[in-house]
C-alpha cells in the first residue's frame, strides 16, 4: 500500500479526510529538519507519476501561484503532491517522523521507480470506478 505525505487539508475542504487528514498550519507550527535541503532533494528527485498543468495559489498566503499543483510524485513506497517543496522550502513545514526516517535511510537518494510499479500506485490512488452507464 502507497503512503502519502505532504495532502493538507488546506484548500482541500471537499476532499477525503482520509486523505487530507493533515494539516499545514500545524505542520507550520513543529519543527524543520536540520536536513531539509537534502529531503528537499529527495522530493524533488522523485517520479512523477500525474501531472496537471494548471496553478493553485500559495493557501497559505495567496501571494504566490504554485505550478503544477494537482500532480503526483512517489519514490514507490511514498506519493507527494509537487506543491509539498514549495511549501516545505518556504514555510520549512514539519513532516511526518516516518517519512524522514525513510529518507535518511535511503540516504537522501530518491530510487527510480519502475513503470510497473508507477501503474500500481495509479491504480490505487485511481481505481477504476463502474460506469453509470453499464
Amino acid at each position: 500500500m502507497i503512503r502519502r505525505v505532504g495532502f493538507f487539508a488546506e484548500g482541500n475542504e471537499d476532499g477525503d479526510p482520509a486523505v487530507y487528514s493533515a494539516s499545514l498550519t500545524q505542520a507550520m507550527d513543529g519543527p524543520s529538519a536540520p536536513d531539509e535541503d537534502r529531503i528537499l532533494s529527495y522530493l524533488k528527485g522523485g517520479e512523477e507519476i500525474f501531472s496537471t498543468m494548471g496553478a493553485e495559489r500559495d493557501v497559505i498566503s495567496g501571494d504566490e501561484w504554485v505550478s503544477g499543483a494537482g500532480s503526483l510524485v512517489t519514490d514507490g513506497e511514498w506519493v507527494w503532491p509537487v506543491d509539498l517543496v514549495h511549501y516545505l522550502s518556504r514555510y520549512h513545514i514539519a513532516l511526518p517522523v516516518d517519512f524522514l526516517d525513510h529518507v535518511r535511510k535511503a540516504e537522501y537518494q530518491t530510487p527510480v521507480v519502475p513503470d510497473e510499479r508507477a501503474r500500481e500506485i495509479m491504480v490505487e490512488l485511481f481505481p477504476k470506478r463502474p460506469s453509470p452507464w453499464s
